[in-house]
């Protein structure tokens, strides 16, 4: 899988740029705020229809968009090439009267894919990317939210059976969380809450199992991963936390003292549906006082550990890194394997905390990839060899040109 061409209108701090992009790695290269993020976030936005890490649309819209249009708007155009056969991706966003006085004009957004008009869930795994940024740190070292968040955002692109169960599940909790709230005020009944646990326990449990087996399958690809990338220090495992095995939940403790291993659940030695069911019972006191829901995959946690040692709490910035990449890396390979095809790979500033061996060993596993794009504000870090076969491309003030080799 490769992105052929990138079209940006009024994006981020691009006023217009039309973008061809070869075969081989392409560097960005350029100082600092002159474009090469935004780069990186047009194309994770071809494949999500979301900015990364929570951007707000209306930030994405180039600053003085207005000066020569009634009403402000951003425009990205990709053509990819497939296996399944070429693509192309339209995302228009435009700023429209309408919207209450405290926020403004409202935001229309429009998805085209192939000329056709989409849904943002319609467009999930037509193209697939991994984006590697220095916020990705927090997958490993930041709250519980992060890592749900990782593992939604790698499910969604590759398994529309899940983001469905996913969004359906997330409805249904919000409806579950306002009567929960009703009934704590004496304007619900306590009876109603067993329509709202069904729906939750049938896509909480698909929610659930799948995390599993995607946390499992990358666990068995990341541990070589990070060996190599490492080159020693202790084998990395992943852990799976759900969250009716907190002791703080409920009046009596969790289901269990401890985290369900991955061999457990995975290997449904127990039934999820029931333990999920059990879990709500007992924390209803809790729910009811508290207005919300305590237990489900909305809660459930991912831990990393690399030679017994919980990186969450206890890992060096450097095995914080290490560690992201290595997950990164296999969320690539876990994606060409479910879908045949390799994603882009998009590394953000990923070489300015490496020292220069894992910088060549990160390089050397990048090799199958299809498509690579990198930024970099010091070329000079990359070694000769690999920079021979990528182009070269220099990035600055919103402008993108070739970069041409000095003479001297």
């Amino acid at each position: 899988m490769r992105l052929r061409q990138l079209s940006l209108t009024h994006f981020r701090c691009y006023r217009q740029l039309a973008l061809t992009l070869p075969d081989g790695p392409v560097v960005l290269a350029g100082q600092n705020a002159q474009g090469k993020t935004s780069l990186l976030e047009a194309v994770y936005m071809l494949a999500t229809s979301r900015a990364p890490h929570g951007v707000p649309d209306r930030q994405l819209i180039y600053w003085n968009a207005g000066r020569d249009e009634t009403w402000p708007f951003s425009r990205v155009l990709g053509a990819v090439e497939r296996r399944e056969g070429p693509l192309t991706i339209e995302l228009l966003s435009t700023l429209q009267e309408g919207g209450s006085d405290a926020e403004g004009p409202r935001l229309i957004k429009r998805i085209h894919v192939n000329q056709a008009p989409r849904r943002a869930m319609d467009l999930l795994g037509q193209f697939n990317v991994v984006l590697f940024t220095p916020q990705d740190l927090e997958i490993v070292a930041g709250a519980p939210a992060e890592r749900r968040r990782y593992l939604d955002g790698l499910l969604c692109q590759v398994d529309s059976t899940y983001c469905r169960a996913l969004s359906r599940y997330n409805q249904v909790l919000t409806q579950r969380n306002h009567l929960l709230r009703l009934i704590r005020e004496r304007r619900g009944l306590a009876s109603e809450l067993a329509f709202w646990d069904e729906r939750l326990i049938q896509d909480g449990v698909l929610v659930l199992a799948r995390r599993l087996e995607a946390t499992a399958q990358l666990e068995a690809i990341a541990v070589d991963l990070h060996e190599r990338m490492a080159g020693g220090g202790g084998a990395l495992s992943l852990r799976y936390h759900m969250s009716w095995n907190d002791p703080s939940v409920g009046e009596k403790g969790g289901v269990l003292a401890d985290g369900a291993s991955l061999g457990e659940a995975g290997g449904h030695s127990r039934d999820l549906a029931a333990d999920f069911a059990a879990a709500l019972e007992r924390s209803r006191p809790a729910q009811l006082a508290r207005g919300v829901t305590p237990v489900g995959p909305h809660r459930d946690d991912l831990s990393f550990m690399v030679g017994g040692v919980d990186m969450r709490g206890f890992g060096s910035r450097g095995q914080q890194r290490t560690v992201a990449l290595a997950l990164k890396l296999a969320e690539a390979r876990l994606m060409a394997q479910r879908r045949g095809d390799w994603p882009v790979v998009l590394l953000d500033d990923v070489l300015s905390e490496l020292d220069p061996g894992r910088r060549g060993r990160l390089l050397s596993l990048l090799e199958d990839v299809d498509q690579t794009i990198l930024t970099t504000a010091d070329q000079a870090m990359l070694p000769t060899d690999w920079l021979r076969r990528a182009t070269l491309l220099v990035v600055e003030a919103g402008a993108v040109r070739p970069h041409v080799a000095s003479s001297s």
